[in-house]
């Protein structure tokens, strides 16, 4: 009987020690989504003080999109002029919307500014239309 009840406790003792040491399920890695739109900026232009930015917003799902875009002057640049998009400042903010704001899949538009100072890029955001 007091083999039984040895052999009992170190079985117990044995599952024990596997529990505790199991390691924890593994969570599964968010998955960024996929992004709506190719977006290309180029600076086809540059002077001491000033330059030009070109922006083509593509959309690449297979749904339709919105899109707008922000720029963060730095002191004391700020935009001369744009094209192709409605523009709004705020500060050294800078907001760029579209004329037409929606993109159909596979549809592009392209717009741009001139701006003094440093150059600074968009950030540009696509989201599905709701």
């Amino acid at each position: 009987m007091r083999y039984y009840r040895r052999l009992l406790a170190a079985l117990v003792a044995l599952l024990a020690a596997l529990v505790v040491a199991a390691p924890a399920p593994a969570r599964a890695a968010a998955i960024p989504p996929a992004p709506y739109c190719d977006v290309q900026i180029t600076v086809p232009a540059q002077w001491p003080n000033g330059y030009i930015v070109s922006v083509t917003v593509r959309n690449i799902s297979d749904v339709p999109v919105t899109w707008h875009a922000t720029v963060t002057l730095q002191p004391p640049g700020y935009i001369v002029q744009a094209w192709n998009a409605n523009v709004t400042v705020s500060g050294t903010t800078v907001w760029i919307r579209p004329w037409n704001p929606v993109l159909q899949p596979g549809q592009s538009v392209n717009f741009g500014y001139t701006g003094t100072g440093r150059v600074v890029l968009p950030q540009v955001v696509c989201e599905p239309v709701t």
